[in-house]
């Protein structure tokens, strides 16, 4: 597998191996009812052919995973990385006991990859002939509405991300005909840290053991993707999280820095921010990958942060850098029960 060293070195056509994802199902009568109190986006109403971001949260309303629900068949798919999903799938196969729900790790069913847009018809329709490539593949005007089409060969969805293109989930036989697929087209296929890079970049939050149960998920810019509904019914850590937007709590948000060079920093590592002749402890990485001349931290820091803001690792001070800017946009609107309120 061809190993990248700078994101801006992308080919035009290219593909990733995600070999981090992990797939949660849900399946059954209350299934439904079942993921809508756990998530913090509305299960009910998420109808076919659409994916959302999501957060999973303790009592306290801090975070167990992030990541992306869809249906495929009969199934609510949960899909996030490998450390924080075994976490949520413990937690929900302990509090689902109760439900008439089967709830499974069904990542050794499928294979995972990230298709980069002008390539995905191309390598996917075999496979899927029915898929509408052009809304799988557009930028989305909305992070609420990811287009997502399910087929017996798996299922495919918007990335979501600026480098637009598609996530395929497929069984094993089709995985094998994608990477001989890619193979005859001369398309190059990157490891998952190539992926992680991109979801650095464009502040797609992910976490692992270091930051589990540590942030609510609006630390983490998960409203800013539209994963939070606010109008929704109960679910686990609503009242934190309902609580932290609409008095106004949260002065956290997750902000990309970029670093030149291979550095190695783990998740959990303190930044510093520079203020005069002095330094603070400004936030904690939750996220890093190194490629092979740049490193990408996702960090939580002040949601007053900005691009001039010098910082530093508190471990290695000769390692600075400044924040990027975001590439969307994390205030919120005025709550209308807010208003109702009043």
């Amino acid at each position: 597998m061809t190993q990248l060293t700078a994101l801006h070195s992308l080919p035009e056509q290219f593909a990733v191996q995600l070999s981090d994802n992990m797939i949660i199902s849900l399946e059954g009568e209350q299934a439904d009812s079942y993921l809508h109190g756990q998530l913090t986006v509305n299960i009910t109403a998420l109808s076919d052919g659409i994916a959302r971001h999501y957060a999973h949260c303790d009592n306290k309303g801090k975070t167990w995973s992030l990541g992306v629900v869809t249906r495929h068949d009969k199934q609510l798919l949960m899909i996030t990385n490998t450390s924080s999903g075994a976490h949520s799938l413990a937690q929900l196969n302990k509090y689902g006991v109760f439900s008439k729900v089967d709830i499974i790790d069904a990542t050794p069913s499928y294979e995972s990859f990230f298709v980069s847009s002008n390539v995905a018809e191309a390598l996917l329709k075999t496979h899927f002939p029915h898929a509408d490539f052009a809304a799988l593949t557009s930028i989305p005007s909305s992070q609420k509405n990811l287009a997502s089409y399910s087929a017996e060969s798996g299922i495919l969805y918007n990335s979501g991300l600026q480098e637009n293109g598609v996530i395929a989930i497929v069984k094993s036989d089709v995985a094998s005909a994608l990477r001989e697929q890619l193979g005859s087209l001369d398309i190059t296929c990157f490891p998952h840290s190539v992926f992680s890079a991109l979801q650095i970049k464009n502040v797609h939050a992910t976490i692992d053991d270091a930051s589990i149960a540590e942030y609510v998920p609006q630390m983490m810019n998960v409203h800013a993707l539209e994963g939070i509904d606010f109008d929704k019914g109960c679910y686990m850590g609503q009242e934190v999280v309902a609580r932290t937007r609409f008095l106004g709590k949260n002065k956290r948000a997750a902000f990309s820095l970029t670093l030149d060079g291979t550095v190695d920093i783990a998740p959990g590592a303190s930044l510093e921010k520079q203020l005069g002749e002095n330094w603070r402890i400004a936030g904690k990485v939750i996220n890093s990958v190194a490629l092979g001349q740049e490193t990408w931290l996702l960090a939580v820091l002040n949601n007053d942060t900005t691009p001039s803001d010098l910082h530093r690792l508190a471990d290695n001070t000769a390692v600075t850098c400044y924040p990027n800017a975001l590439p969307y946009n994390i205030e919120q609107q005025a709550s209308n029960i807010v208003k109702r309120r009043r």
